[in-house]
């Protein structure tokens, strides 16, 4: 066998891993093998660098005569003319003694001292009162050899072992070395350049910044830019599953440029990977290994994905859900909530290297778990590997790589399983639905024990399995259906529309949001309401005859009230009236109502639409009294509505009623979840704060408005001109801001009252099976608290309930 090849541990193979050792280069893992290879007589075991999870490279073998050997590769039997690089002195069985290791010129020179016996353990005596770390006869020896024979200059033949395989070192700079430097603050296009231009200029490259050249180089840097101009193409770095990802507006890109800009995405996660694996991560490093390594190590990346089925499995599926009480209420244990976020969650941690996109439903009755994946394509795996029998590069043609891709598609689809059936006990059974770029589906079924006793083995085997020989795929042909299409799976009736659900709610959601079925937290109008009909024949005239408009809006509006002042004293029990712009807007209404016992009508939508087109039609004939009027009505009917809160505090801001847009901002504030209101009412506050002579509050107000909203650009503007007149240099601190509009009463978004109400309410409605509702209240927790967990897991339920 060659000096330089990298050698596969079959299974049997038993391992392990020796502590870091003086002089070892950062990043590597060294150890011993056994049970793995043949060995020469008195052979005991072989000393390796770990490359990946099963591969090594041979740099010796340890006999139990007190000797090691330096050797790149198995063997039967020590070649006559090959010396011991490293030898104990006297007998091994003796309580102590000498270590000699053979220098450049063939002599041997005392490096060490040790203590012990072969039975009892073994350690360095470094002097009289300060003995080294114990150690096992085997793993003493290893220990001194890495040290003294290969990490030290000391030897000439053993001591270039390390140099002479792929593990190796391929060099040292003597200036730090950051890949990624550049990336998340210029345009990625020019990011990628810049470190091309910067490895082509080194004279000696590392092996990680060579095959960084080479992954990075097939990337076409004039698609991508005339993408990123496009598309707004950004880099951020996700903490949780320790990758980058790109955001983009997908609504401009084609499917072709989508497949291309996530490649993008593979391979700059699969070069993070690869600095992950030598221990660098995204720090500075002066060495590494050389590019056939990490070309290796890239690679087992990709296929030991699968491996995160042993992970996800190996508590046996009992573990629970992080995010179980995200507000103030606990959701059942193996309940809708606990199964559908606690599987959101598992997903969330997992790093395929490839982006995960997906979409799943859960049915209770049946225990199963129905998932659908966007299946990696071609874009995403590596054009090229490295042969270590031949020592050459082989470039893999379109079909080679598209196998590679369903390949890796198959191990994706497992571990989405694995996550399932480790999400709850009660999950029985998995649909897996791998959809191409092509519009093409793989759709797998398993069963829990089956996967428990053929697929988790598997897997594990898989692990150590080329993506090119297509093992997996192979094996779940018999886990394939031929037939069917995704679709949700949860009953019907939990999936049901408010509108059309008249089912009683339990007592903690009738005290949470004053409610008692859940009919009554519909806020859609009928279909082809009567008012809205009238309402549209008088807008049909306002321009032409606005006198008779006003006249016939006025009418309609009396009429709509009586009707609700009607409910109101007929009910056996308070009851308000009010109109709420959307389902959110409902269900927290109830912070706005101290007493629970009170019952809410809906107003009609052509109640609140004829009061404000009044209020606008006062306010465009400057008769801004009357506007105001109208404007009070629309906060009074419709509390949680942010158009009327805009609409009355416009109003007061053209009667210079400064004070009072105050009030009314902060009233807004209470229960605005959305970045674009609270951008536009801590915007208003700001103006407000400034024209009554509290310029420091409106400084901070200024400073707390969202960056990135459609008013931030404005509020900028007037947060520079009220430094420049008072004479200030810097903006405030975020944390200083937030302490000065604390101390004047102002709501600091996201209020924890409406976090919990949302987060309680979502957690009761899905585990009483109201699914509708509940997907709107989890779009709006992502929406205040930004987790990707409930990003995707509002996705699925919006998905499941239309």
């Amino acid at each position: 066998m060659r000096t330089d090849t990298i050698i596969k541990l079959p299974l049997r193979a038993r391992r392990k891993r020796l502590p870091t050792i003086a002089g070892q280069p950062r990043g590597t893992v060294f150890g011993i093998v056994w049970n793995a290879f043949a060995l020469p007589p008195n052979g005991l075991c072989y000393v390796v660098q770990f490359v990946g999870r099963s591969r090594v490279a041979v740099l010796g073998v340890v006999l139990s005569t007190g000797c090691v050997y330096p050797v790149t590769a198995p063997v039967r039997e020590l070649p006559e003319s090959t010396a011991a690089a490293l030898e104990l002195s006297g007998s091994v069985r003796a309580e102590g003694g000498e270590v000699f290791a053979r220098d450049a010129s063939g002599s041997l020179e005392r490096v060490a001292r040790y203590r012990g016996t072969v039975a009892g353990g073994m350690q360095e005596v470094v002097d009289e009162s300060t003995p080294g770390r114990s150690m096992p006869y085997r793993e003493f020896l290893a220990s001194m050899y890495l040290e003294h024979c290969v990490f030290s200059p000391r030897s000439a033949g053993a001591g270039r072992q390390m140099q002479a395989t792929q593990a190796s070192e391929q060099g040292v700079s003597n200036t730090p070395v950051t890949l990624f430097r550049d990336f998340g603050q210029a345009a990625l296009s020019d990011a990628i350049a810049t470190l091309l231009y910067r490895i082509e200029a080194r004279e000696r490259p590392l092996g990680i910044e060579q095959y960084a050249r080479r992954v990075l180089s097939r990337i076409d840097l004039p698609r991508l830019r005339a993408l990123t101009a496009q598309s707004g193409v950004t880099l951020a770095r996700i903490e949780s599953m320790g990758g980058f990802y790109l955001n983009f507006d997908r609504a401009s890109v084609s499917a072709d440029d989508f497949a291309f800009l996530l490649g993008v995405e593979a391979a700059l996660n699969r070069l993070s990977h690869v600095l992950d694996r030598i221990g660098a991560g995204l720090e500075a490093i002066f060495s590494s290994p050389d590019e056939q390594v990490c070309s290796e190590l890239d690679w087992d990346g990709l296929r030991s994905t699968v491996a995160q089925v042993d992970k996800l499995l190996s508590d046996g599926g009992r573990g629970h859900c992080a995010m179980s009480a995200p507000g103030t209420v606990s959701a059942q244990l193996g309940g809708e909530w606990d199964v559908r976020m606690h599987f959101t969650e598992l997903c969330e941690h997992l790093n395929m290297l490839v982006r995960l996109e997906y979409l799943f439903d859960y049915d209770a009755r049946s225990g199963e778990i129905a998932v659908q994946f966007r299946a990696p394509d071609i874009d995403a795996v590596p054009y090229e590997a490295y042969d270590a029998h031949l020592s050459a590069w082989r470039t893999l043609d379109d079909q080679a790589r598209a196998r590679v891709a369903r390949e890796l598609g198959c191990r994706m689809g497992m571990v989405l399983a694995a996550a399932a059936f480790s999400a709850s006990p009660r999950v029985s059974g998995c649909r897996v639905d791998a959809m191409g770029t092509d519009g093409t589906d793989s759709m797998y079924r398993f069963e829990r024990s089956e996967f428990l006793v053929r697929f988790v083995p598997l897997a594990h085997r898989l692990a150590d399995e080329p993506l090119e020989g297509a093992a997996a795929i192979e094996a779940l042909r018999s886990a394939r259906e031929v037939s069917g299409s995704f679709a949700p799976i949860a009953d019907r009736l939990l999936r049901c529309d408010p509108a059309l659900d008249d089912r009683p709610l339990p007592e903690g959601l009738k005290n949470l949001l004053c409610a008692d079925t859940a009919q009554e937290l519909n806020v859609m109008d009928p279909p082809n309401d009567a008012y809205r009909a009238r309402l549209d024949e008088i807008r049909a005239t306002t321009e032409g005859d606005p006198d008779a408009a006003e006249s016939s809006l006025h009418s309609l509006v009396e009429e709509m009230e009586a009707s609700c002042v009607e409910v109101e004293l007929l009910a056996p029990h308070p009851v308000q009236s009010q109109f709420c712009e959307n389902q959110l807007g409902r269900i927290i209404l109830p912070l706005l109502i101290d007493d629970r016992t009170t019952r809410i009508h809906r107003v009609p939508d052509a109640l609140f639409m004829a009061r404000q087109d009044l209020c606008n039609m006062y306010v465009r004939f400057g008769a801004y009294e009357r506007a105001l009027v109208e404007a009070r009505k629309l906060v009074d009917i419709a509390a949680t509505s942010m158009q009327a809160h805009f609409t009355l505090i416009s109003v007061l801001a053209r009667l210079k009623r400064y004070d009072e847009v105050i009030d009314v901002a902060k009233h807004g504030l209470r229960v605005a979840f959305d970045r674009e209101s609270i951008a536009y009412l801590l915007y208003r506050l700001a103006f407000a704060y400034w024209n009554q002579g509290d310029q420091l509050v409106a400084l901070a107000c200024y400073r707390l408005v969202p960056r990135g909203e459609q008013i931030s650009p404005v509020a900028y503007e007037e947060e520079s001109e009220l430094m420049r007149r008072l004479g200030v240099e810097g903006r405030l601190g975020l944390v200083q801001a937030t302490a000065i509009a604390q101390a004047a009463d102002i709501p600091i978004n996201p209020m924890p009252e409406l976090f919990n109400q949302v987060a309680d309410a979502a957690v009761q409605l899905m585990d009483e099976g109201f699914l509708h509702i509940a997907a709107r209240c989890v779009y709006c927790m992502w929406r205040m608290h930004g987790a990707d967990e409930l990003g995707v897991l509002s996705k699925s339920l919006l998905w499941v309930t239309g």
